[in-house]
């Protein structure tokens, strides 16, 4: 029983906040221009506040290099094998390897580690984070800019005047050249943290309740949908399976951490594919598989929370 409310302590602010975002859409409470504007401020202040105040403090060692490539590889292995399902795939053929690459830990993923363990363990989460998000901002946005025209040139632009990225940089640099250290053993070391940790503090509920709002359904090409949730599942769960079996091998993988890899590879694929998408019936095919992986990797974060 005690287990039980266990659970629903971390598993019920979850779906409250999405509840809260699907009904503000569904009763017109917010617009999405309003939408847009949390994700902005999220996105500009509040997970960059996160980031930084993870990676500032974070140890950079030889387990988080190959963490990083662990995840990177398994990025560009997802990649190439959506790009082999989708040449037999009609419709949305062109996103399927985007929809079964990439993982939303900035809309999402934190906020759902933030549930399952307290802010001194986020730093797990934003190593395991790293890989993908440099793959993200490179091969993959390389990739999906492509197809709207975009050059390299304008993708590595955008790349470095991203808040995310730039907060990402800034606390690996910190913390390779010692100063975080530094701040951390000095007077001033709790007034950051204290600062970061009141900024970022809202970044949870806010993140969960914009993926509640964009929660979509579209009639039409459930076929497709459920081929391209199904595929990104079965290629996840290899995946993760075997991440955790290569760095078994060579670091100790503790709870922290082993959840950490694991609520990565349950997060659906990146909530920005719908403005790549071509006509109306791709966006739909789109936003639809998106919200089905979604709802499926709440699910997944229920399981989890038991589990843990």
């Amino acid at each position: 029983m005690e287990k039980m409310w266990d659970v629903l302590t971390v598993v019920l602010p979850v779906v409250a906040a999405l509840a809260l975002g699907w009904f503000s859409r569904r009763e017109n409470i917010l617009n999405d221009q309003a939408v847009e504007g949390i994700k902005t401020l999220v996105m500009r202040f509040m997970l960059p506040a996160v980031l930084l105040g993870a990676f500032y403090k974070a140890t950079f060692t030889v387990d988080f290099v190959l963490i990083a490539l662990c995840m990177f590889l398994c990025c560009l292995a997802s990649l190439g094998m959506g790009k082999l399902l989708a040449r037999g795939e009609r419709e949305g053929g062109s996103l399927l390897p985007f929809l079964t690459s990439g993982f939303e830990a900035g809309m999402m993923g934190y906020g759902l580690y933030a549930m399952l363990f307290p802010a001194t363990e986020t730093h797990n989460f934003a190593m395991v984070d790293f890989g993908q998000v440099l793959f993200v901002f490179t091969v993959y946005s390389a990739l999906l800019n492509r197809q709207k025209g975009i050059s390299t040139k304008q993708t590595l632009r955008l790349m470095a005047t991203s808040p995310v990225f730039i907060a990402i940089v800034a606390g690996v640099m910190i913390s390779v050249c010692g100063l975080g250290a530094l701040i951390q053993q000095s007077l001033a070391g709790a007034a950051i943290d204290t600062v970061l940790g009141y900024i970022g503090a809202p970044t949870g509920v806010l993140m969960i309740f914009v993926v509640g709002y964009q929660l979509v359904w579209t009639k039409g090409g459930v076929k497709a949908v459920l081929l391209a949730v199904g595929a990104r599942t079965a290629i996840m769960v290899g995946l993760c399976a075997g991440s955790l079996f290569v760095l078994g091998r060579f670091l100790a993988v503790e709870p922290p951490l082993f959840w950490a890899i694991v609520l990565m590879f349950t997060l659906p694929a990146p909530f920005v594919l719908p403005i790549f998408s071509g006509d109306k019936k791709q966006k739909g095919y789109v936003a639809a598989t998106l919200s089905m992986g979604t709802l499926l990797s709440i699910a997944f974060f229920v399981v989890i929370s038991v589990l843990r």
